[in-house]
């Protein structure tokens, strides 16, 4: 009879470690288990979704390519059975993937039949867009991504289906209202944009800076018409969402430069909105308006120190010797980008290094760092331009 010797512990506190040990490897493996069918399930699910797909998208090529290429095709209008089934996103995301080759050939868009087809189903896609105002936020992102691509819409329409997409711009979910807003930049409705973003700002709906400016420069309509209308309404916007505007204001072009002077001279606006005004003034300069902008340089409020980074590096563009005294005022301010800034102005007004003898030669070690820097600077780009 052969025996088993068991293991000899020191201690039951050795004993439950060990045990301790193998429930946690036992779990470890569970786990791992659960994981590697999950991964496996999920495989075969999204190769049956896969192949599925596939199979709408096959469908749905063979009836376009009757409705758009046929010429026994007696309209361009879509029938009902085939609009039902775009009630179901998998249906829809097939019906977009075959739309997709139509949309891009070069013969379609030649002889129109493609922007016909989309113009003749005009009411479908608004029905459609009230049937997925029922469905998941997801499911809404996806028609508003599909409205975009098509550009259902023209600029001289503000219609239901503009209606449907200022609705979906409400939505929580980034993604539905991101989608429904690039389908009004597309539409290119300037009432249509104005009134959505007046909208966001009354529900405190803030999307991020960028995402505002970079979609107000997609807007395929008349951007300086888009530009006059925001700033005419620009009161009725929180600040996150004028900051955002009038970026877009620089981009796009020079048309507001005697109108966005009356903020700063109120001298109460955000401090987000004045620097955001004074990089538009950086970017189109108005000497009559050296002035105001020279008094962001004295700023009371040590708090409001960026509207002073922001104005030092405007007067770049200002030349004038109370231009230059006042920016050598602020080289010894205890911002770093303040100083930064100041510095890089006097040097991009090619003041003459006699004039800066003063600071050079001077005890204030972070003043002349900043020149010394930036002098250096011009001197090697002005070598290297020949």
């Amino acid at each position: 009879m052969t025996y088993v010797k068991e293991p000899c512990y020191n201690s039951l506190q050795e004993r439950w470690r060990d045990i301790i040990i193998w429930y946690f490897l036992y779990i470890l493996i569970v786990i791992t288990l659960i994981i590697m069918v999950g991964i496996s399930f999920y495989k075969v699910n999204q190769k049956r979704k896969d192949k599925k797909h596939i199979k709408l998208t096959n469908r749905w090529r063979e009836y376009l390519g009757f409705v758009l290429t046929d010429e026994n095709a007696e309209d361009l209008k879509m029938q009902q059975k085939h609009y039902n089934k775009l009630h179901s996103v998998e249906e829809l995301m097939a019906f977009y993937t075959a739309l997709l080759e139509y949309k891009d050939s070069a013969q379609m868009k030649e002889n129109g039949e493609f922007r016909q087809f989309i113009r003749e189903n005009k009411s479908l896609w608004v029905s459609l867009g009230h049937v997925y105002a029922k469905k998941r936020p997801i499911e809404k992102a996806y028609f508003a991504f599909i409205c975009e691509q098509l550009c259902i819409n023209t600029p001289e329409e503000y219609d239901e289906m503009t209606k449907i997409m200022q609705e979906y711009a409400q939505e929580p979910s980034i993604y539905c209202r991101e989608n429904a807003l690039k389908a009004l930049y597309a539409f290119g409705n300037i009432d249509a944009v104005v009134e959505v973003f007046i909208k966001l700002s009354r529900n405190n709906s803030i999307n991020h800076r960028k995402l505002v400016t970079d979609g107000l420069l997609e807007f395929k309509g008349d951007q300086i018409a888009l530009a006059e209308s925001l700033y005419n309404h620009l009161d009725q916007f929180k600040s996150e969402y004028q900051v955002a505007m009038v970026d877009f204001f620089r981009f796009s072009g020079e048309p507001l430069k005697n109108k966005l002077i009356k903020i700063l001279k109120q001298g109460d606006a955000d401090k987000d909105l004045v620097c955001a005004i004074l990089r538009y003034y950086a970017k189109y300069p108005v000497q009559e308006y050296k002035d105001t902008i020279l008094s962001y340089l004295t700023i009371p409020n040590e708090k409001d120190w960026e509207c002073v980074s922001a104005a030092a590096l405007a007067l770049g563009k200002y030349p004038g010797e109370d231009t230059i005294h006042a920016l050598k005022s602020v080289l010894s301010s205890k911002y770093w980008y303040v100083r930064l800034n100041a510095a890089r102005s006097i040097v991009e007004l090619d003041t003459e290094e006699a004039e800066l003898m003063d600071i050079l030669e001077g005890q204030d070690s972070y003043a002349k760092e900043q020149l010394i820097y930036h002098i250096k600077n011009r001197k090697e780009l002005r070598l290297q331009n020949g």
